[in-house]
């Protein structure tokens, strides 16, 4: 019974799962950033080798060619651009064409720059970091992995630097070094370079790791700068407010300079503060500013028909630019964030559905307004010690305590029942989920770079595996509530009910539903500790203590008073209070899927939501929820025929 009911819910997940929006299908990235590097370097590296039509580097001449051949080549079959982005291998083409033909070098920069930058567009292929790197940790990188060629200093003149061609790059070189991006450099880094001695590191570097070094490298020529360090962070202070680290990640310094005089005046020394520099206190952590980037450009996208890149940006708005600060936005007006993220989503939905120009950037706007008074919030509410440990404690509490309610009613049963062999397994398996989670504070740097699309599918698929365990023990509970069943369960604890494997199954529920929890609390407590001042960081442990103090003594007073409840009413309680969770933790895996952007988003004309119960406004939880509810009510109506069917025998 328990297969034909877990390939039923496999079905349902399936069916649920079907209508998957395939824009935002894994491509090969590694194709797709080879692509970019190599446009680049043929953009910045082609007047190395021809100058006013005659060739006078061979060697530099002979590497556009292959360069853009492999850029051709790599495209072709590389499967990341759609049948209305074909025309993009046909200007690669042309661009070969160009330079058979030897013609100008900024006909040739002209030409690759637009195809890396329109490659990167449909793409949507990540060209900076999630938060800003660590230049310290890219020092540290270098001077381990670099420096015997490049120099301890960056110039070059390292220790194997002789007799190699060509030459390692003298990252002080003003010339060159204006031309490269920090995107660019890690590519560089990452990719290596064909028929030269720099190799890739993409297996020796996390992401992380590698925008550090780039990063790094970047900031090299500007280190013998002798301005006060005071006025440079006035200067970057400044420039910060216009100019978002997705910009400082892809604009070449020339580039960068250009868009800064721009803006203001100074441009040199504002260079230099954001090639030398990274964000301090509130700024460091403020994601707000990406929320609002995205959705701008969401509405520039969409009205230039680029529906695909429009959503993309759309959700990385929310993912990326709100769910950062969700915990601090939280702590000081729950109800606004509600009506922040169903903004986000209405702007989501409006682009899906295709309702216009007009229509998308009237939601944007509202959504806008609404980052703005989040904005406020986050600098009206200080992270002191003691809001510090309010914070850490209210996620703790709240993420421990949704966890334990559904791990209380299993452990309840087999406390009263006494069937000992089964609580090692029911705690060998959230012990190894928290044991987990420790170690995922420790990781949780990578953890945050992991990206919050990856993140909302993890936590997603979690409860969705979840809940066909819970299934399985609502069943099993429901199938011993009867007295003959129930007087089998005691007399032989060791029976089928009890065999090893079945065990194994109540571990890995155990497992699953703690482990969800501590991954969210992982995220949020990063967050506040990113905020949290230095001598106030000891709050955050503070609070997850006293909040795990709590559970203990609510978990303790719970399963005191269950023995006095009797156990096969308490099997037929359980059955259908576990049922409940399973519908719970089904609204709210499907809903953590949409918000990674694999399943769409329907509105179903209500804001109502209740996210502890696990509903939310949309018609693709709903409707899997109801799907869940006909397998459950169909499962039990056949089991409970067959059993009146034995019964008259």
């Amino acid at each position: 019974m328990f297969k034909a009911l877990s390939s039923t819910i496999l079905l349902v997940v399936i069916l649920i799962l079907t209508p998957i929006n395939k824009v935002f299908s894994q491509n090969d990235d590694t194709s797709t950033q080879t692509v970019i590097h190599l446009l680049g370097y043929i953009a910045r590296d082609y007047a190395e080798g021809v100058q006013d039509g005659r060739i006078i580097d061979e060697q530099e001449y002979s590497e556009m060619k292959e360069f853009s051949a492999q850029a051709y080549q790599l495209t072709k079959e590389g499967g990341f651009l759609s049948e209305e982005d074909q025309n993009i291998l046909d200007e690669i083409q042309e661009l070969r064409t160009l330079i058979a033909d030897k013609k100008p070098a900024k006909e040739i920069n002209t030409s690759a720059v637009k195809l890396k930058n329109d490659i990167i567009k449909v793409t949507g292929v990540e060209t900076a970091p999630k938060i800003w790197p660590d230049v310290k940790v890219g020092k540290s990188l270098f001077q381990q992995n670099c420096a015997s060629c490049h120099g301890a200093n960056g110039k070059g003149q390292g220790e194997l630097a002789k007799g190699l061609e060509p030459a390692p790059t003298n990252f002080h070189d003003a010339e060159l070094m204006g031309q490269v991006s920090p995107f660019q450099a890690y590519n560089t880094v990452k990719l290596g370079v064909q028929g030269t001695s720099m190799q890739a590191f993409s297996e020796s570097f996390n992401e992380q790791e590698l925008w550090a070094l780039a990063f790094y490298v970047k900031s090299l020529r500007f280190e013998d700068k002798t301005a006060d360090s005071l006025l440079l962070r006035k200067e970057f202070k400044e420039v910060f407010s216009y100019i978002s680290l997705k910009d400082i990640a892809t604009l070449s310094d020339d580039e960068l300079l250009a868009a800064i005089a721009e803006k203001t005046d100074n441009p040199k020394v504002k260079l230099e503060a954001v090639r030398l520099l990274a964000p301090v206190g509130e700024n460091a952590t403020n994601s707000l500013s990406v929320a609002e980037k995205n959705l701008r450009a969401a509405v520039k996208n969409y009205s230039e028909g680029n529906k695909k890149l429009a959503r993309n940006n759309a959700l990385n708005a929310y993912l990326e630019g709100i769910e950062p600060v969700e915990a601090r936005l939280r702590a000081n007006d729950p109800s606004f964030v509600i009506e922040l993220e169903q903004q986000m989503l209405q702007v989501r939905q409006v682009i899906e559905k295709d309702k216009g120009t007009d229509v998308v950037k009237v939601e944007a706007d509202k959504a806008l307004v609404l980052i703005t008074q989040a904005d406020q919030l986050l600098q009206d509410q200080k992270l002191n010690y003691w809001l510090t440990f309010i914070l850490a404690l209210s996620i703790m509490l709240r993420e421990g305590l949704e966890a334990f309610l559904i791990l209380a009613v299993v452990l309840a049963l087999i406390r009263s029942s006494g069937v000992k062999k089964a609580l090692p397994w029911l705690h060998g398996g959230w012990i190894t989920a928290v044991l987990m989670g420790i170690a995922g504070w420790f990781l949780s740097d990578y953890i945050i770079q992991f990206g919050g699309k990856n993140r909302e599918i993890m936590e997603g698929l979690v409860s969705l595996l979840a809940v066909l365990v819970l299934l399985f023990v609502g069943f099993w509970l429901h199938n011993n509530s009867t007295a003959k069943k129930w007087k089998e369960f005691v007399e032989d604890k060791i029976g089928r009910y009890l065999q090893k494997d079945k065990m194994f199954g109540l571990a890995i529920f155990s497992f699953m539903v703690v482990f969800r929890e501590a991954f969210e609390v992982i995220l949020f407590l990063q967050a506040i500790r990113l905020e949290a001042a230095p001598g106030d960081k000891s709050a955050i442990g503070l609070g997850v203590l006293v909040a795990v103090v709590c559970i203990a003594l609510m978990a303790h007073l719970f399963l005191k008073y269950s023995k006095r409840i009797p156990v096969r009413q308490l099997f037929q309680y359980s059955s259908w209070v576990i049922i409940l969770l399973a519908i719970i933790l089904m609204g709210k895996g499907v809903h953590s899927i949409q918000e990674s952007g694999w399943i769409s988003v329907t509105g179903i004309g209500t804001s109502f939501r209740m996210g502890w119960l696990g509903f939310y406004p949309t018609l693709e939880t709903v409707l899997a929820q109801a799907a869940l509810v006909f397998v459950v009510f169909i499962t039990y109506f056949m089991h409970n025929q067959r059993v009146k069917k034995v019964a008259l025998k």
